[in-house]
């Protein structure tokens, strides 16, 4: 792992028992990943296909269980909550995957005039997931220039981390880990986003995908132990 993600993996979140993904991962079967976002999954001309979060999200995480990952991209660009609702069926449950990877939010803070709407769609869209007994991981928004000044960015940050606090959903803190690297002195927002003042460099998507990949492998190989 590169030294700079590796110095900030304590703030990327917490594990918890997925019994579906574990069961698939000790039989050694392979396991099928979706990755459903807006422009920080799907990419931009920026950079490589190769280089941004979800793909070494693949690549990694396969390393860390020692089995095969498929990896499906179904990020689009400018998506805000409500358009990636309006194709979950198609683009995530079609695919039939074993976990969901969804990077989501941004667009909301920066499009919108309040989020609350996108909110209760985000939790309506985790229901229907859950419903069918898919994990969900759910990727907040990054820190960049114009996320950071905005005033709903507050809002849809606790939104996200109060659905990522129930079971069978993993919160991943992008924002924490990206900000945390800025303070420590290790990197710097130029570091770490392009010059558009929103979109993450190669680092920021190396620090993701690699730490992300870590924090699903430790929670697919937890074993939830039943209290009486």
């Amino acid at each position: 792992m590169e030294s700079r993600c590796a110095k900030v993996a304590s703030v990327v979140g917490d594990t918890k028992s997925l019994p579906s993904l574990h069961a698939k991962v000790a039989e050694g079967e392979s396991i099928k990943v979706v990755a459903f976002g807006s422009s920080s999954t799907e990419g931009t001309g920026q950079l490589p296909k190769s280089e941004i979060f979800a793909s070494v999200l693949g690549r990694e995480l396969s390393k860390e269980l020692l089995t095969p990952v498929e990896l499906i991209n179904k990020g689009k660009g400018g998506d805000t909550i409500p358009k990636m609702v309006a194709r979950l069926e198609r683009d995530v449950l079609a695919q039939k995957p074993d976990l969901v990877v969804w990077q989501l939010g941004v667009n909301d803070v920066l499009q919108m005039e309040g989020v609350e709407g996108a909110i209760s769609q985000m939790k309506a869209a985790i229901e229907t997931l859950r419903a069918h007994g898919l994990p969900v991981v759910l990727v907040d928004l990054q820190v960049a220039p114009m996320v950071d000044r905005d005033k709903d960015t507050p809002v849809m940050q606790a939104a996200i981390e109060k659905e990522g606090a129930r079971p069978g959903i993993l919160h991943f803190h992008r924002q924490a880990l990206m900000r945390r690297m800025i303070e420590s002195g290790e990197t710097t927002m130029d570091d770490l986003v392009l010059k558009d003042g929103l979109h993450m460099s190669r680092l920021g998507h190396l620090c993701t995908g690699q730490l992300l990949a870590q924090q699903i492998a430790k929670s697919s190989l937890e074993v939830k132990v039943s209290t009486r």
